[in-house]
């Protein structure tokens, strides 16, 4: 622990553990905290799942009452998700009943803020750590729910907290306020460099990998209809698709799915492929954890602009466009050893910033 910062007890009150990349750094930052010194809780509803990313922090579990029912979602009862009511209310109880015992109190998801911006939380200090800009994430989805939380989500960004965007997009990005910006973390004792060089030689096969999704801003139906052109054109690429996820029906005799079930497989799926593609199609310029993990791995990066991705480290293709990610196939498979080499070590640099222990610091500089 930097011995400016002296040791802080920080609360992180959640809508719930989820799968998503998100929930990760929240689990991993709280892990770094801990082990540097500081205290570290989770407050959660009590009929949430337990963490799906392994946390040394502990957990706090609060009622619609907001009375603390157990330490452990492990102990608590599950009997199906609560609503949006109580979440809010048994949060915004349970804030006022503990908030005062802690230095830091992160907000980290739009629906934490207005509990933790209403409660009464003594001298502790109030941040909100904007991951994305979610308003634009709930018009996709449509509805009516969406409509509602994508106001309240709209809500979030003009609440009195100190606001810490995840990458340098946000900052003035349409209502967040931000004023610095710190990156999500990715483990270098998981994600760290394969040993060789991805090889191109020709006649020999060599695999594309993208992690499949459902959502159209993902944009990995471009992925599939590039593949399914290049695949026209070389008879020995193969596609790898992490986690499935594809259009019903769709298949092909030289794609795969494989599911990693933890990260530490999940870095060898990177390491395991030729070229990763991450295609997304809104907010560029954000952090991205397949572009982040992807590079740390050494493995060549094709991506629509996510961060640590840039023309120097990687390939950037517009959006919505199959035809380009078919050039950047072509690139890619026919570029020198040597300049893809060269390439490679770029990305190696620009990873140095990501890296957890870096990270962890960096937040507990600004708390400070």
């Amino acid at each position: 622990m930097d011995s400016q910062v002296s040791p802080k007890r920080i609360l992180i009150p959640i809508i719930g553990f989820g799968v998503a990349g998100g929930y990760r750094v929240l689990s991993e930052l709280a892990s770094r905290w801990v082990d540097a010194g500081h205290t570290v809780d989770f407050l959660v509803h009590h009929q949430m799942a337990a963490p799906y990313f392994p946390t040394k922090a502990g957990i706090k579990v609060f009622n619609i009452h907001g009375c603390l029912v157990s330490e452990s979602v492990d102990a608590a009862p599950h009997h199906g998700k609560p609503g949006v009511i109580a979440i809010y209310l048994g949060m915004l109880r349970g804030l006022r009943k503990i908030a005062a015992g802690y230095d830091v109190i992160l907000a980290n998801h739009s629906l934490t803020t207005l509990p933790v911006a209403a409660a009464k939380a003594g001298r502790a200090r109030k941040f909100y750590y904007v991951q994305a800009y979610e308003p634009e994430y709930y018009q996709l989805r449509g509805g009516w729910k969406s409509k509602v939380l994508g106001s309240l989500s709209a809500l979030s960004y003009r609440l009195p907290l100190n606001q810490i965007a995840n990458a340098p997009i946000y900052i003035g990005y349409k209502g967040v306020r931000a004023r610095h910006w710190v990156p999500p973390g990715v483990d270098r004792d998981l994600f760290f460099r394969r040993a060789d060089t991805p090889s191109f030689a020709q006649g020999l096969p060599w695999t594309i990998g993208v992690i499949g999704r459902h959502e159209p801003s993902k944009g990995v139906k471009y992925v599939l209809e590039a593949f399914e052109e290049y695949a026209r054109i070389d008879p020995h690429v193969r596609l790898k698709i992490a986690f499935g996820n594809l259009p019903a029906g769709w298949r092909h005799d030289r794609a795969e799915v494989v599911v990693p079930s933890n990260d530490h497989e999940l870095a060898n799926y990177y390491r395991a492929v030729d070229v990763l593609v991450a295609p997304g199609t809104v907010q560029l310029g954000a952090c991205h954890y397949p572009v982040l993990e992807a590079m740390a791995c050494g493995t060549p990066v094709i991506t629509t602009g996510y961060l640590p991705a840039d023309p120097i480290n990687s390939w950037i293709v517009p959006v919505h466009d199959a035809k380009a990610i078919v050039e950047a196939f072509k690139d890619v498979s026919t570029l020198s050893t040597h300049k893809l080499q060269v390439k490679l070590d770029e990305a190696a640099q620009a990873v140095g910033r990501f890296y957890w222990e870096s990270v962890a610091e960096e937040f507990m500089q600004l708390f400070a």
